[in-house]
């Protein structure tokens, strides 16, 4: 009786597990279209980590097709939804190497950046480490995408050369502030040099150009000045440095 009361308990349980068990990915498409069509509703309805399956097994069962090769952007997409961006841009670099010609790879390398953009921590004096790579991928992207998303590479290739001169900026001003004007200068040199226009040329020109006269180097400062009369004539920095230089 026991043994008999034991089988009874089994039978439901396994009834159970059956009835959760999940239904193969693909199992009813006929053709690539159909299988994209079924991972894309899974996007759709944000199960992002069962909608990467589905393409995973897209990719194997239709290999060859158009739907199969971009099944890799759709990956990275549903990475990026889910704010996996170091997955993401692995995924959008990994299509963009099997297809270097491809319409779509302007697409990826534009996701790869704004995914290495978004990795940053905003605040400036935390480590940035990924923004150099942002830039890189955006200039990749600017000849390669389509007409409606240019201006959007521009916006991020802008924002992140600006949180890169902010950046330089920051230290520069510390080092300058704590009169380590050798360790400041290169910092402001940097920001007119390779980030000029962003609204920071004139106050980084005058901080560097007062480190060299701290540190005993009027003829770089006055070399300074020069750049002021001629980019910036009216600028209060250009008189305030004149000032310190002995100029007027």
């Amino acid at each position: 009786m026991v043994r008999l009361h034991f089988r009874l308990l089994v039978i439901p349980v396994f009834l159970a597990f059956a009835g959760c068990s999940h239904k193969p990915f693909l199992s009813n498409a006929t053709d690539s279209n159909a299988a994209l069509e079924e991972c894309h509703k899974l996007s759709e309805n944000n199960n992002y980590e069962k909608a990467n399956e589905c393409l995973e097994v897209l990719k194997s069962r239709f290999a060859g097709s158009s739907s199969a090769a971009y099944a890799d952007v759709d990956i990275g997409d549903n990475y990026f939804r889910k704010g996996d961006y170091l997955l993401a841009a692995e995924t959008y670099i990994a299509f963009s190497k099997l297809h270097p010609s491809d319409e779509k790879v302007g697409y990826a390398y534009y996701k790869t950046g704004v995914c290495y953009l978004r990795e940053n921590p905003k605040p400036i004096d935390r480590d940035q480490k990924y923004l150099e790579t942002a830039i890189q991928y955006f200039e990749l992207a600017m000849p390669r995408v389509p007409a409606d998303l240019k201006d959007a590479v521009r916006e991020q290739w802008a924002e992140a050369r600006m949180r890169i001169a902010r950046r330089h900026f920051y230290i520069g001003r510390f080092y300058y502030r704590t009169g380590e004007y050798l360790a400041a200068i290169p910092r402001f040199q940097e920001v007119v040099t390779n980030y000029s226009g962003l609204g920071l040329d004139e106050k980084s020109l005058y901080l560097m150009g007062d480190s060299y006269l701290r540190v005993g180097q009027k003829e770089r400062a006055l070399e300074i000045l020069s750049v002021f009369e001629q980019h910036f004539p009216q600028s209060k920095y250009r008189g305030k440095l004149a000032g310190k230089a002995g100029v007027k």
